[in-house]
């Protein structure tokens, strides 16, 4: 039970903040502060100070305006300092993630009277190697040329953008942050700058006292609130928790976006393998290790293994070149080949277990190099190289590792075979660019990671909220119950928008003459753009599918050609950006976009005034996890299209309509162009669901 001392300081912060902020207090922000606190409260620690009892997880649906970043931060930080805990705030998207550590914590942080201190917590990816910066200059004047042929050289016209990185980060104007740095900076020059954990030599590199990654790691350990994301919460728990982030049973986890969490765990968790690029990192590996023979020797301790690698190189490449005709004939002439409930036809599953066996001493060959390379950088160690041999080898042999590790775990999976009763894995064949030419992927997925996040994260973490705008499904969590993996006992909240939307908004849903599926469907849509929208006011029109966008586009960009901005010509933000630049001028402006575009954009007031959302947002219905997830329920006599997909829909509806009303002050319409909502008998559902705005 929350004790009384506790629950008057949270009541207390939270009219230090309404009052510093100049914000009005809430009901449902007030409703959402005291039930996260209520279960965070019921904690009950047993002798190794963890949590032993069934309680400290709510589950919190708010509506827009409610103000939840604030109501959680004001329940669950008194907390997390009163016993000692680490409070981390796990968001899917970067742009909430920038808000909540660029306005909302400082502005706490200023005005409560509890001192508190926060850090950032991303990726090794996100940050600045200074040893390979350091590589890259001395590559590009020539002083050192590269052993590494999985990269390619630095290009010349980098070089100035790579100087005024050096000289900022020296000087202190930048901490290493990818995403802090002024301008854009491309995936290719990037490349070259930064160092995964197999590349990286830790306390051994002479750069790690100034290494961005572990002055982050360092501000992390001394902060009270740790802002991550999703994917790099879910591979800190793939790890076994605690490798990156605070371990679980010292955490309490507030996972905003929480929808999100489910999906991202499956793209976490999915796993596959490219078969021509295959083929082609094999004749690399082959070329790379006699190179390094060459400029290394064979340590003694390595003799073995290293004798031994072409043979084994040799027995993989053959494999490799056996596996493309079969895949070759399975795809014939599809895009996408899923393999039923997940079982390979037993040539190929056969074929993928002959290369697990060549492959084993690949990785320990390749294991043991990297870490006598390693210990031969330490000055206190003797190594078995020297060390202008270690510090030019070492992060290529680790990129190798890396990718052998990778081919060996998807391999283990994707060539296994489930015991009966288990969840089947979805396993499917794809087509996929590859240089000029384009390449097959075999990949695997679970169809459910409840029982992961069970195990790894919920079972195991002090407390969490998860929250969003949009968690239930059709009015009820169930879904999300069943998708995440949430307990029974967890608290489960729902807490009304403050926002009256009959007097705000309208909602019309416009029976065209065809129906969505149909070839006409198209056409009738651009009629009634052309009709129905102003293109001097502004509107933002949702497609679900690209060809769809495209075709429209390509209708109306000769007529609205000073007032269209459309997504995929340019980037989301420079969009937003110049959208808004033409609402404050008055000109008007309309925005073609997809899925993205349906959440996690702020256009409010005159931004956006008309919704036009043209189909009921269903899944891709040809996606493998989608389809094998599917599969598996109608075996189990169950209904995939009322469990699964009209609950997704429900939710991305949802999420659409609620671009329209962003504060109590706006205005606006909501056009959805699916008859289904009237004309099926799951449409009234979907129309129960969504805000009850006007119907005209």
């Amino acid at each position: 039970m929350l004790q009384k001392e506790t629950k008057e300081r949270i009541q207390s912060l939270y009219r230090e903040a309404i009052k510093a902020l100049d914000l009005r207090p809430r009901y449902g922000q007030r409703v959402m502060i005291a039930e996260i606190a209520k279960a965070l409260g019921a904690i009950h620690e047993g002798e190794k100070d963890e949590r032993d009892n069934d309680a400290g997880i709510a589950v919190v649906e708010a509506g827009t305006g409610t103000g939840k970043t604030l109501a959680y931060l004001i329940a669950s930080l008194p907390v997390a300092i009163e016993r000692e805990r680490k409070l981390l705030v796990s968001t899917a998207t970067v742009a909430l993630q920038e808000q909540i550590l660029d306005k909302d914590l400082p502005a706490l942080k200023k005005h409560l009277s509890l001192p508190f201190n926060f850090a950032l917590a991303k990726g090794r990816g996100r940050y600045l190697c200074l040893a390979k910066l350091d590589k890259a200059l001395q590559q590009l004047s020539g002083i050192l040329s590269t052993v590494d042929l999985f990269e390619q050289t630095p290009e010349e016209q980098d070089r100035e953008l790579y100087e005024k990185m050096l000289v900022k980060y020296g000087s202190g104007d930048w901490d290493g942050d990818r995403d802090r740095w002024d301008d854009e900076i491309e995936h290719k020059q990037w490349s070259h700058l930064t160092a995964t954990h197999r590349e990286c030599s830790n306390r051994r590199c002479p750069h790690f006292q100034n290494c961005a990654f572990y002055k982050a790691r360092s501000a992390m350990e001394d902060a009270d609130v740790i802002v991550a994301n999703h994917d790099l919460v879910l591979a800190d728990l793939s790890l076994g928790g605690g490798a990156i982030l605070p371990a679980p049973e010292k955490t309490i986890y507030v996972f905003d976006e929480g929808h999100h969490l489910a999906d991202k765990a499956l793209n976490h968790f999915r796993l596959e393998f490219g078969v021509r690029s295959t083929r082609q990192w094999l004749k690399q590996l082959e070329k790379v290790i006699e190179q390094f023979i060459a400029d290394a020797g064979m340590p003694v301790g390595l003799m073995h293994s290293l004798q031994e690698m072409p043979a084994n190189l040799q027995a993989l490449s053959q494999s490799a070149s056996l596996v493309w005709p079969l895949v070759m004939d399975l795809m014939q002439d599809k895009d996408r080949q899923r393999f039923e409930f997940g079982v390979l036809p037993e040539s190929l599953r056969e074929l993928l277990q002959t290369m697990k066996a060549p492959l084993q001493p690949v990785v320990h060959c390749l294991d043991k190099m990297s870490d006598m390379l390693q210990k031969s950088l330490d000055p206190n160690e003797t190594g078995d190289f020297q060390r202008e041999v270690a510090e030019a080898w070492q992060a290529p042999v680790g990129i190798m590792l890396a990718r052998a590790e990778e081919l060996s775990e998807a391999l283990s999976w994707i060539a296994a075979e489930e015991a009966e009763g288990e969840l089947p894995v979805a396993r499917w064949l794809s087509k996929r660019p590859y240089g000029d030419d384009w390449d097959i992927s075999i990949s695997a997925s679970p169809i459910s990671v409840a029982a992961q996040l069970r195990r790894n994260l919920w079972s195991r973490c002090y407390g969490a909220v998860v929250t969003s705008a949009t968690l239930t499904a059709l009015n009820s969590f169930n879904a999300l119950k069943w998708e995440a993996g949430l307990p029974d006992w967890a608290v489960y909240e729902r807490v009304a928008s403050p926002f009256n939307y009959p007097e705000l908004g309208q909602l019309e849903v416009v029976q065209l003459a065809s129906d969505p599926k149909s070839e006409a469907f198209e056409s009738d849509v651009q009629d009634w753009l052309k009709e129905a929208v102003n293109p001097d006011e502004a509107t933002l029109v949702l497609f679900s599918s690209r060809a769809q966008l495209e075709a429209t586009r390509d209708f109306f960009i000769r007529d609205w050609y000073e007032h269209l901005l459309c997504q995929g010509y340019l980037p989301k933000g420079e969009i937003v950006r110049r959208h808004k630049e033409r609402i404050d001028d008055g000109k008007g402006n309309v925005i073609f976009g997809l899925a993205s575009f349906a959440e996690g954009i702020d256009l409010p007031g005159e931004y956006v005034t008309h919704v036009v959302i043209v189909k009921i947002p269903f899944a891709v219905p040809d996606d493998p996890i989608q389809s094998a997830i599917s599969e598996w329920m109608e075996s189990r006599g169950r209904n995939p299209f009322m469990e699964l997909t009209l609950p997704a829909a429900s939710i991305r509806l949802i999420q659409a309509c609620g671009r329209l009303i962003r504060k109590e002050s706006d205005r606006g319409k909501v056009s959805i162009l699916d008859k289904r909502l009237v004309s099926s008998r799951y449409g009234q559902l979907l129309l129960d669901s969504l805000p009850p705005f006007r119907r005209v």
